[in-house]
């Protein structure tokens, strides 16, 4: 038990083998995007979970004072005790994340938080996670995760590094000013505009529902501490990290499915991630795939069709389970 409420929600359509799926959202979300992948998994016949992240949606926000350290590993950890508690020890899961919801399943199916967790004992059977779905993943818990792509050379990691110091020092570190913005310059508009700027196929479907998703939880106490702590932490390993540790192990045989908005100005498909996993879905030695999709950063959502690449692929693993 992490000892703070986290916010969920589970779907289940009828008894059969079909794995749970288990669905990550990205900064600032909650279960609430999942709205259209959830119902069409469960008419898939699939259950389905869903999980707030410890910090966003409708979970607690704790903070340095509660023994809190954000990280990629952290909600990893609590996924993983989530699926321990939740999902029935004879049914296998897949994970399913978006943004940096996807680097938590990454870590969490590899078991790397293992050395951050007392008794380093994992949960759950790595056996029992038939696969991963990562829709436009992220490459770090914030933006300074960016400069450990291997695409920089030393002088531009370094640039980035130092900009983005700027940057915590003048706003991310600085909880007054956060406090200030959240209470005064975020509004429901404000929120409104953005979200609709991120879905570039149907912005219309940012409803009053979508945007109070976000709105709500960053009135909670203990947001403005949570958003400077994700801002400001180390960004931990990357999906470059990973693969590199766990490639030829536990990552070797595990069936992972990419789904990619091909209009994301958050998680670029040109950007270093992006690339990464489209070379290797082109290599014939991994299970990798790889849909690039029209539409922005949360495709299952901006555009709901998007779904279908995944849950066919979905299918294609419950066969062989």
């Amino acid at each position: 038990e992490s000892g703070f409420s986290i916010g969920n929600f589970f779907q289940k359509k009828e008894e059969g083998k079909n794995p749970a799926v288990v669905l990550v959202h990205g900064f600032g979300c909650s279960t609430t995007y999942w709205r259209e992948t959830s119902s069409r998994l469960v008419n898939a016949g699939y259950d389905v979970h869903a999980l707030d992240l410890l910090g966003q949606g409708k979970s607690a926000k704790p903070g340095v004072d509660d023994g809190v350290k954000y990280s990629i590993n952290l909600w990893a950890d609590i996924v993983d005790r989530y699926i321990n508690e939740n999902v029935p020890r004879d049914q296998d899961v897949v994970l399913v994340g978006n943004s940096l919801g996807s680097l938590v399943c990454l870590a969490a199916a590899t078991g790397d938080f293992l050395d951050e967790r007392l008794g380093n004992e994992k949960f759950v059977d790595g056996s029992r996670v038939k696969g991963l779905c990562f829709f436009n993943c992220g490459v770090g818990l914030n933006s300074r995760g960016i400069a450990n792509e291997p695409r920089w050379n030393p002088i531009q990691r370094f640039a980035i590094n130092f900009l983005y110091d700027v940057l915590v020092t003048l706003i991310f570190g600085n909880r007054f000013l956060l406090q200030y913005a959240l209470e005064n310059i975020v509004t429901k508009d404000l929120l409104k505009e953005t979200l609709q700027s991120l879905y570039k196929v149907n912005p219309q479907r940012v409803d009053d529902v979508l945007v109070d998703s976000f709105f709500n939880p960053a009135q909670d106490d203990g947001s403005v501490e949570a958003l400077s702590q994700i801002y400001c932490n180390d960004p931990g390993k990357t999906p470059f990290d990973l693969h590199k540790e766990y490639g030829s192990t536990i990552l070797n045989d595990l069936p992972i499915h990419l789904v990619w908005g091909n209009d994301d100005a958050v998680t670029p498909i040109e950007g270093g991630v992006g690339q990464f996993y489209i070379n290797m879905a082109n290599e014939a030695n991994n299970k990798v795939s790889f849909k690039e999709v029209k539409s922005g950063h949360v495709p299952f959502d901006d555009n709901p069709s998007t779904n279908d690449s995944f849950i066919q692929w979905l299918d294609g693993i419950s066969m062989n389970v």
